[in-house]
C-alpha cells in the first residue's frame, strides 16, 4: 500500500516534471509553422509522471520532426525508449536518431548534430538521453532554445526513478515489494553512500540477473543474464567470496558498455546463511571502503538479503505459470490470459531468423544469449501496457491492445530496424541477427479476436517464404475458421 505520503510525493512531482518541461512557457505554446500529428509508439513517458500532452506541445512549440528520450531505465520495467514522432521521418532516419542517441547516452555528450537533412539537438547525462530533430538548419537562436527546453526534460526524465524510490520506500507491506523494486533501492543507497556506481545481480534457476542498476549505471543492464563465468555470477551464486576486481565483473553481456578506469568490488548479499545475489561496487579509486562506509554496506546487504529473498520467493510462486524463465517475457499461457478479454488489438508474430545456425556455430548457450538479446530490444520497442511473450523456441509475439494494424506494422519494423542495427557478440565474435514478422490486427484482418493468433502466424509464414528479415501483414479474413 502506497502511504499519504507517497501519494503526496506523486503528485509535487507530476507538478515539478510538468513545469519543468513546459515553466517558461507560461502554459500551452504556440504552434509554430505549421501543425504536425504526432504518434508515439511507446505510448509515451508514464501518465502520472510525464503526462504527454506536455511532450507534444514541446515538440510543436518548435516546429520539430521528433521528440526522443533514451534512458538506462532502473525500474523492473526494464530499459525504455520513447519517442514522439512526426508522419514525415522514414524508419532510417528514426533508427538514424536512435543510434545517435544513444552513444550521446553512453558517453554522456551534449549538442547537436547533422542527421539526414535535419539538425539533431541532444542533451545527456547520468544514463539519459534527450533529444530534438528540428527540420534543415535552423537559426542559432533555435538551436539554443530547444537546448534550454531538452535540459530542464532532461532533469525532468532523472528525476522519475527517485520519486518511484521514494513511493515504494514508503510501503509498509514488505509482500508487495518487488525484486527490482529491492534492487533498485539497494543499488541507489549504496551509490549515494560509497560514490560508484553499483548493480544488483540476484541468483535465479535460469542464472543469475541483474535487477538493480544506480543512477550512473548502464540500464542496458536490466534484466541481463550474466555469464556464469562473469566474476559478479560467481559471488552472486555463492562460488567465489567477496574480492576486487579489475575490468568487466559481468562478463561482457553488453558488448559496447564502456568500461570505467579502476576497480570493482564484488560483495554476496547475504540471506539465511547463504548468498541470494551479489553487488558489483565500482570504485574509481580503486581502495576499498572502510570504517563507517563498510558498516554502512555491510548493513544494506543485511538490510536487503532477506527482502530479496522473500521477493525472489513470491515472484516465483506468482509467475512460474505465466513467465518465460530465459527471457522473463510472458510464455504462451501468459500471452493467452492477456488476450482473453477479447479486445480489439494487433498481434504481432515474429521468429528470430536462424537461430539453429547460432546454436551449431556458437553452442547453445550463445543461442539463449541471442534470444535474450531480442527479447531485450523488443521490450524497448513496445508501448508501456503491450504484452511482449516468448511461446516457443525462437518464436516471440507481442500483443498490441487497441492498436491498429498500421500501428502494429510500425512497431513490429521498428523492433527489425533495431535488431538489424544493434550489434550482437558471442565472446568476442561478432555475429549478424535478423528477424521475421507477421501482423494481424482486429478488426482490419479478421473480424474475431481469437483468430488473431492464426492470421498473425500466417503473415509470418509469408515473410519466411519471401526470404525472412521482413515484415508482412496478414490479409482480411485470413486465419478464421482454421
Amino acid at each position: 500500500m502506497i502511504t499519504f505520503a507517497a501519494g503526496l510525493a506523486l503528485g509535487l512531482a507530476l507538478a515539478w516534471l510538468v513545469w519543468a518541461v513546459l515553466g517558461r512557457r507560461g502554459g500551452r505554446p504556440a504552434v509554430r509553422g505549421r501543425e504536425r500529428r504526432a504518434e508515439l509508439p511507446a505510448a509515451g513517458l508514464t501518465a502520472e509522471l510525464l503526462p504527454e500532452p506536455a511532450l507534444g506541445w514541446l515538440l510543436r512549440s518548435h516546429g520539430a520532426l521528433g521528440l526522443w528520450i533514451t534512458e538506462l531505465d532502473p525500474s523492473e520495467e526494464g530499459p525504455r525508449a520513447e519517442r514522439t514522432v512526426g508522419e514525415e521521418l522514414a524508419v532510417a532516419e528514426i533508427a538514424a536518431v536512435d543510434r545517435r542517441l544513444e552513444r550521446a547516452r553512453d558517453e554522456e555528450q551534449s549538442g547537436s548534430d547533422r542527421v539526414a537533412d535535419h539538425t539533431l539537438v541532444f542533451r545527456a547525462r547520468a544514463g539519459v538521453a534527450v533529444g530534438m530533430l528540428l527540420p534543415g538548419e535552423p537559426a542559432a537562436g533555435t538551436v539554443a532554445a530547444a537546448g534550454c527546453d531538452l535540459d530542464r526534460l532532461l532533469e525532468a526524465v532523472r528525476q522519475r526513478p527517485r520519486v518511484v524510490a521514494l513511493a515504494q520506500a514508503e510501503s509498509r507491506e514488505a509482500s508487495l515489494e518487488s525484486v527490482g523494486s529491492v534492487g533498485l533501492r539497494l543499488a541507489y543507497q549504496l551509490e549515494r553512500n560509497l560514490g560508484g556506481e553499483v548493480v544488483v545481480a540476484v541468483r535465479e534457476p535460469a542464472g543469475v540477473r541483474v535487477v538493480g542498476i544506480s543512477g550512473r549505471g548502464d540500464r542496458r543492464l536490466l534484466d541481463a543474464v550474466l555469464p556464469a563465468e562473469a566474476p559478479l555470477a560467481r559471488v552472486a551464486a555463492g562460488e567465489v567470496a567477496q574480492t576486487l576486481v579489475a575490468g568487466d565483473p559481468l562478463g561482457g553481456v553488453v558488448a559496447d558498455r564502456r568500461q570505467r578506469q579502476g576497480a570493482t568490488l564484488l560483495v554476496p548479499i547475504p540471506a539465511a546463511g547463504a548468498a541470494v545475489g551479489a553487488v558489483a561496487v565500482h570504485l574509481p579509486t580503486g581502495q576499498e571502503p572502510a570504517g563507517p562506509a563498510r558498516a554502512e554496506l555491510v548493513e544494506a546487504l543485511a538490510n536487503a538479503g532477506p527482502r530479496l529473498a522473500r521477493a525472489l520467493e513470491a515472484e516465483r510462486t506468482r509467475g512460474a505459470a505465466r513467465v518465460d524463465p530465459l527471457t522473463s517475457l510472458q510464455n504462451r499461457r501468459g500471452l493467452d490470459e492477456e488476450m482473453r478479454a477479447g479486445r480489439p488489438g494487433a498481434l504481432i508474430a515474429a521468429d528470430l531468423d536462424h537461430l539453429a545456425q547460432v546454436n551449431d556455430a556458437l553452442g547453445h548457450p550463445a543461442g539463449d544469449a541471442a534470444l535474450v538479446h531480442f527479447s531485450r530490444l523488443i521490450r524497448e520497442q513496445v508501448r508501456a501496457g503491450d504484452v511482449a511473450a516468448r511461446i516457443g523456441g525462437e518464436e516471440f509475439a507481442v500483443w498490441l491492445p487497441e492498436a491498429s494494424l498500421e500501428l502494429g506494422l510500425r512497431i513490429a519494423e521498428r523492433i527489425r530496424v533495431k535488431l538489424g542495427t544493434t550489434p550482437w557478440d558471442w565472446r568476442g565474435r561478432p555475429w549478424p541477427l535478423t528477424a521475421s514478422f507477421g501482423v494481424a490486427a482486429s478488426p482490419e484482418t479478421t473480424r474475431d479476436p481469437a483468430d488473431l493468433v492464426a492470421a498473425a502466424e500466417g503473415a509470418l509464414a509469408l515473410a519466411k517464404r519471401r526470404g525472412r528479415n521482413r515484415v508482412e501483414a496478414a490479409g482480411p479474413g485470413q486465419g478464421e475458421n482454421l
